[in-house]
């Protein structure tokens, strides 16, 4: 008798809850035959068989939340076997739960003794890509950090995978040596590709010899009862349920955030189960079917530009396609509305220069960034409408109790918005050391997804380069973004006299399917008093 446990589900996941069993109490089975699919908070994974033999008993039910290593099916060997020299008459007594075989004559039973022999091989292992992070598909193998015949350990890292959000370094499984690289740099690979074979340090193979020993029985063999499993037929919805349903967490969150109606949408999984690849597809279906100005319509084609002369091509990275994709969102789904105001920051920068070095000194240099993170977070404060999100299913809007503020970073490999989380109750000491760690996490592609998201609020300061102005797009699914423009020294009529100020341009971008002019320009009013006198409540 061997038991099956529940291997690892991948690197990070504890546990996971079962959707479907493949197989019944009495089938045979082959090594690496799928025995069940278990769901987890990211992709749905197929549980192989590890030997062949018959199913005895299956342990777990759908439904059923388990963890790695949890006892789930007890196979017996296939080649275990009874001889009966006569038909006997078999009677199940359900109360004493046992089988009575009864006959006449003499039963004979053969049974298969086991020799072992051991020896040493080694074993091919096949690396596959793990899951990339939460909605991230695919990504492009940028760097390959091993080579076929290296000796590598299990965490070593073998190759970085560039996504529309961040670099992920993957690492190995298990020790052994690099056998086939089965991917190239360049190459487009989405979760569960193969991506390099590697032979592991040798195991112990056991060979066996089966001996057959025969002996006599009684004329009554008491055996233990066969479990019987019976298989409830489940009728799977295609249409509206009337409000009933079964769902994972995982699902009915998702459901939740992204709008869908998860009470009359359409099941595909036998189990009659909602998951999250359900809720995902029924999502896609229904975007498809919409009508957009921007999204549906067939893209013109380009005119052939050989004909004026030479050309290059050079594929998008993913963070500018991911950027593409999402500018196209916010600019076809939110109605966009801008106001600009003009902020003397001429005390503030004055103050700003007297303790930018004391701040320096613990390591968290103090720029107008840092400050407009914390101006934005109190105006957020005030206002809360501006880090709200409209849900256009439910016609409701939804306030959030945390203020995440999102900077824009200008890179290499196209826009990034580290996101500052719970900036309001951070001073302004510890929102510069942050905002120098994400910056540094940027430069150094090593920002995680985690890092990315969850922004309720961005600033886009473009200020460094020095533009006199900036209309910039709010992100899906905020409902408002402050630009920042490049300070100039202008006059500035004051006291009856011109004088030189300091002056930066300041855009607020805005829904305004919720948000009207009114309310922006106090908004915008309201950051323009704190900067001009920053100072003077802060420090």
């Amino acid at each position: 008798m061997t038991e099956l446990k529940l291997p690892s589900l991948g690197e990070g996941i504890e546990k996971g809850t079962i959707i479907s069993i493949m197989v019944n109490v009495g089938d045979s089975i082959e090594a690496e035959q799928t025995l069940m699919e278990v769901e987890t908070d990211k992709v749905v994974v197929e549980v192989p068989a590890d030997i062949a033999g018959v199913v005895s008993e299956i342990l777990v039910n759908i439904g059923d939340e388990i963890a790695e290593n949890t006892s789930i099916i007890r196979l017996e060997s296939e080649t275990a076997s009874t001889i009966i020299q006569s038909t006997p008459e078999v009677s199940i007594n359900e109360q004493e739960n046992e089988v009575l075989v009864q006959d006449t004559t003499t039963v004979e039973a053969a049974t298969l003794v086991k020799e072992a022999t051991v020896t040493t091989v080694a074993q091919t292992a096949q690396i596959n890509l793990p899951s990339l992070g939460e909605g991230i598909e695919q990504g492009t193998v940028i760097s390959i950090a091993v080579k076929e015949g290296d000796t590598i350990t299990a965490e070593q890292t073998l190759m970085e995978v560039e996504t529309d959000k961040v670099v992920v370094e993957v690492p190995s499984d298990i020790d052994g040596i690099v056998e086939k690289i089965l991917v190239a740099i360049g190459d487009e690979i989405s979760e569960g590709t193969p991506i390099i074979e590697i032979k592991s340090a040798a195991t112990e193979e056991i060979q066996q010899t089966e001996v057959k020993v025969e002996k006599k029985a009684s004329e009554k063999t008491v055996e233990p009862k066969p479990t019987i499993k019976k298989e409830v037929q489940q009728s799977v919805p295609t249409s509206s349920r009337k409000g009933k349903f079964r769902a994972s967490p995982l699902a009915k969150k998702l459901a939740r955030e992204i709008g869908v109606d998860i009470a009359t949408m359409p099941v595909s999984n036998p189990s009659g189960r909602i998951s999250v690849k359900d809720v995902k597809a029924y999502s896609k279906q229904l975007h498809q079917n919409r009508t957009s100005f921007s999204g549906n319509s067939p893209q013109p084609t380009l005119p052939d530009l050989t004909r004026w002369g030479d050309i290059k091509r050079h594929p998008m990275s993913g963070i500018m396609q991911a950027t593409s994709k999402n500018m196209t969102t916010s600019w076809s789904t939110i109605p966009h509305a801008w106001l600009q105001e003009k902020v003397d920051i001429t005390y503030l920068e004055e103050k700003r220069q007297v303790h930018k070095n004391a701040f320096k000194e613990k390591g968290s240099p103090l720029t107008i960034t840092g400050i407009l993170v914390k101006v934005v977070a109190k105006a957020l404060e005030e206002f809360p409408i501006f880090n709200a999100s409209l849900d256009v299913n439910s016609n409701e809007l939804i306030y959030k109790d945390y203020i995440n503020i999102g900077v824009a970073v200008d890179t290499d490999r196209g826009l990034l918005v580290p996101v500052l989380k719970n900036a309001d109750q951070k001073n302004i000491g510890e929102i510069a050391t942050d905002l120098a760690s994400l910056a540094d996490k940027v430069k150094q592609k090593k920002i995680s997804a985690e890092e990315l998201d969850g922004g309720t609020f961005t600033i886009s300061n473009l200020g460094g380069i020095g533009t006199s102005a900036i209309f910039p797009l709010v992100s899906f699914p905020q409902v408002a973004i402050l630009g920042v423009a490049g300070s100039q020294t202008e006059a500035s009529y004051i006291n009856g006299q011109f004088q030189p100020r300091l002056i930066m341009p300041l855009t607020i971008g805005f829904d305004h399917r919720i948000i009207n002019g009114a309310d922006a320009a106090r908004f915008i009013k309201h950051i323009k008093l704190l900067l001009e006198d920053w100072f003077a409540w802060n420090l």
